[in-house]
């Protein structure tokens, strides 16, 4: 079971529920009123990404100019984080999470571990559960929880699934998304050595160096991933630098959750830069699924390769 799939299917329904309720009552004598409450749904979730987009340009533009994005960039952002807000919060993770089960390794088939943020369950993955099947390998994805809990815990969650995947001798990679990249972390830390049969990390949007706006977040997990938290120094002070040349770091300038974006990079990691998207669009970025992919197809044939590059 996934609790963020209940949480958020009981809350979908509640909303929407809630929003033809008054619109039944208003639509007689306030039919304005009642049209807007129902469409409430719909624009007020923009409403609130609009808000943070703003906050978010304006704490990069005077903490890191260079990395200030235009307001055209900022605006399709927004649009593109919107139509991902429904069909990620609003469709698969509450109601179509357990679909795409992890499929049954054909042997020598590479495993791909998919790692997926904060509030989030593995529903989060189906686009590219679809890209790897196309690709002809497999996965393995992990629904973390406790879902208000700390990062360690989540990790205890996630060292089996990781385990069982390094155990069946298959080259292994790791695509992890937001608050995942520092679940990865977290379990390498833990390793004596990185494990023999992991060839890459990919981490998208990951605040590695914590996220300025983790400041108002009263969750455990959102505490840890606030910038200079005690647990991000000690993540930090527990890295191996040779071992981020293994990883693939992707980042945006209009991501209006981690910021500012040079946070989403790790010294010595791959980094690439997307202009205009979201935090959760930015996960779906065509770019980003077709160069992450491809990143790792090199990594299963060469990953001293990634090292040394």
């Amino acid at each position: 079971m996934s609790r963020v799939g209940s949480i958020g299917a009981s809350t979908v329904t509640v909303a929407l529920a809630t929003a033809v309720g008054l619109f039944m009552v208003l639509r007689v004598h306030h039919p304005w009123a009642a049209s807007i409450v129902l469409l409430s749904v719909i624009w007020l979730p923009g409403v609130v990404m609009a808000i943070g987009s703003v906050l978010a340009a304006i704490v990069v533009s005077r903490r890191a100019p260079r990395d200030a994005a235009s307001m055209y960039e900022w605006l399709k952002a927004l649009l593109g984080e919107w139509r991902a807000y429904f069909a990620v919060f609003v469709w698969r993770q509450p109601f179509r999470w357990h679909a795409h089960p992890d499929p049954e390794r054909r042997r020598q088939e590479p495993i791909i571990v998919l790692v997926h943020g904060y509030l989030c369950n593995r529903g989060f993955w189906h686009p590219w559960m679809m890209a790897l099947q196309a690709r002809g390998w497999a996965w393995r994805s992990v629904n973390l929880e406790p879902v208000f809990g700390s990062i360690d815990r989540m990790v205890d969650r996630f060292d089996p699934v990781m385990k069982n995947a390094l155990a069946t001798g298959a080259p292994v990679a790791v695509v992890a998304h937001s608050m995942g990249g520092l679940v990865i972390r977290a379990w390498l830390a833990r390793q004596e050595k990185w494990p023999d049969g992991l060839t890459t990390c990919v981490t998208i949007g990951s605040p590695h160096q914590g996220t300025w706006l983790a400041r108002w977040a009263n969750s455990e997990a959102g505490r840890e991933m606030r910038e200079n938290s005690p647990w991000i120094e000690r993540l930090s002070g527990s890295a191996q630098t040779d071992q981020h040349r293994r990883f693939l770091c992707w980042r945006s300038l209009t991501d209006h959750v981690v910021y500012p974006p040079a946070n989403a990079s790790l010294p010595g990691a791959h980094d690439r830069v997307v202009r205009s998207a979201g935090h959760v669009d930015l996960a779906f970025q065509p770019r980003v699924m077709s160069e992450s992919l491809d990143w790792i197809a090199s990594a299963f044939k060469s990953p001293q390769a990634l090292t040394r590059s």
